[in-house]
């Protein structure tokens, strides 16, 4: 109960806030903007921030594992440690094959992109839906979701699997809190799309 809680529990809090302070004190905010087809004004910030942005955040996250790629050939090569240097670091392999703590290094650094391209298309779909009912909360679970991919990726970047939760700066497991963020805020549009008395 309490992991459910601790994933879905922010989304709610933040959902229900937004669904009564919007109500109260800035309604213009969920007002549809005359251009845009009944969409909330603020849809225009889940587009940029959500959509946008992080595609620019895992372009970032791509062009590290490039740099890295280029760092680990020069590395080995500089050392005369590893002949098949160019081979184990080179494309087409996402990952670099062996034991050594430059593999190691390597992997961790993919590992930190790759894992952000497994779950980005359900984070882009969770926010174009949920944006629709809750777009602060969804913009701003995509501000989160930015800065806590980008530590994640760091922390991994460290050598050791555990540095995205543990090196992070506390940012790590906040990749998961975004993504549940917007799987309450999705649920939310969902249900007033059916008539649901939100």
């Amino acid at each position: 109960m309490s992991m459910y809680l601790t994933f879905f529990g922010p989304g709610l809090v933040g959902c229900a806030c937004e669904r009564l302070l919007v109500k109260l004190y800035a309604p213009r905010l969920h007002e549809p903007s005359p251009s845009s087809h009944g969409l909330p004004k603020l849809y225009g910030g889940v587009i940029l921030v959500n959509v946008v942005y992080s595609a620019m955040v895992l372009l970032g996250l791509g062009f590290r594992v490039g740099r890295a790629r280029s760092q680990m050939i020069e590395e080995a090569k500089k050392e005369g440690d590893d002949p098949d240097a160019e081979d184990r670091y080179s494309l087409p392999k996402m990952q670099a094959e062996g034991f050594s703590d430059r593999a190691r290094r390597f992997n961790c650094i993919q590992r930190g992109h790759h894992n952000a391209l497994e779950t980005y298309g359900s984070f882009v779909a969770l926010s174009l839906v949920g944006g629709i009912a809750q777009p602060v909360v969804t913009a701003m679970s995509g501000l989160l979701w930015a800065k806590a991919r980008g530590k994640w990726a760091d922390g991994y970047a460290s050598g050791d699997p555990k540095g995205r939760y543990d090196k992070s700066g506390g940012w790590g497991r906040h990749v998961w809190t975004a993504l549940g963020n917007l799987m309450v805020a999705s649920a939310s549009t969902a249900l007033i799309v059916c008539g649901a008395p939100i």
